[in-house]
């Protein structure tokens, strides 16, 4: 029995998970940007869990933003947590809670839960993104993850996609995955079709009523999800593509519109083809499944 926690901008959550995947209640603490506040609470959250597990915790799985380094087990220069920048918190587990420790960027993490337990489960070779703020990835080779030749693993949300970005992404480049499919991305798409309401939630349900603006935005945004895993099955070839994250849960409207590019883009090589695209069942759950699946490889 692990306890997994994902570790995010603003907030801290977890659960214990047992080697089956079944888990307790998802328990939540604040994230103040401090170093010394995010040490309190992530202290506090971690004894909380271990009073509520069932049995006796083997290890502490950690899903969090990066850049990082897993071997480590220590913050790099972050993207949006400089009070984290250098802090090795596997050194503050092992000293202060006294448990062993695995970290994971969230991303990879979520990788390794979605083929253990969400939308693509049982697959062994898959390409995974999230989507979000921004565009995070990981790929499952012969059944692990796969890091290439970077010890923070492949970053393909900043894979150029194609010019026409007016912003540019938080890798300094122009171009990126992440500019074209991220929350900001988004909601640019819905306002240039003419949508007053550009949150996801809000143009899920206006397509769900027929607004002729709001299947625009649906049929563009799947297009260039589409264009995206087009580019990445040129390299990977996987069998299933999974994408979690909290703007995942649009993929059923989009799914007809991303088949669709993929197809034509595919006319001549059909092989490229993915056998199956599903977004998660619960984003939510996505890391904390992948840290219990890391603690089980880790063995």
């Amino acid at each position: 029995m692990y306890l997994v926690i994902d570790l995010g901008g603003t907030n801290i959550r977890g659960t214990w998970m047992d080697h089956d995947g079944a888990h307790g209640t998802i328990q939540h603490a604040s994230r103040p940007r401090t170093l010394e506040g995010t040490k309190a609470h992530f202290k506090d959250l971690v004894d909380r869990l271990r009073e509520t597990a069932p049995r006796p915790v083997r290890g502490v799985g950690l899903a969090t933003a990066g850049p990082l380094d897993h071997r480590a087990q220590k913050y790099l220069q972050t993207s949006n947590m400089p009070e984290l920048n250098g802090f090795a918190i596997g050194d503050f587990v092992r000293r202060e809670i006294g448990l062993p420790f695995l970290m994971e960027n969230d991303a990879q993490a979520a990788a390794l839960g979605e083929v253990w337990k969400g939308g693509i489960a049982g697959a062994t070779n898959a390409v995974v993104l999230t989507l979000g703020t921004g565009v995070g990835s990981g790929v499952i080779l012969e059944g692990r993850l796969w890091r290439g030749g970077h010890f923070t693993g492949p970053e393909l949300g900043h894979v150029f996609l194609g010019p026409g970005r007016s912003r540019a992404c938080g890798c300094g480049q122009v171009g990126c995955i992440e500019t074209w499919l991220n929350k900001w991305a988004f909601e640019r798409l819905a306002s240039r079709c003419g949508l007053s309401q550009t949150q996801p939630r809000h143009v899920a349900q206006l397509w769900e009523q027929g607004n002729p603006a709001a299947t625009a935005c649906v049929r563009r945004y799947g297009h260039r999800i589409g264009l995206a895993i087009s580019t990445l099955q040129v390299v990977f070839g996987a069998e299933a593509i999974g994408l979690s994250g909290g703007l995942s849960t649009f993929f059923q409207a989009c799914e007809p519109y991303v088949w669709r590019t993929l197809r034509h883009r595919f006319t001549n090589r059909q092989w490229w083809l993915p056998a199956t695209i599903a977004a998660s069942p619960d984003p939510d759950m996505s890391g904390l499944w992948g840290m219990a699946k890391a603690w089980l490889d880790n063995g």
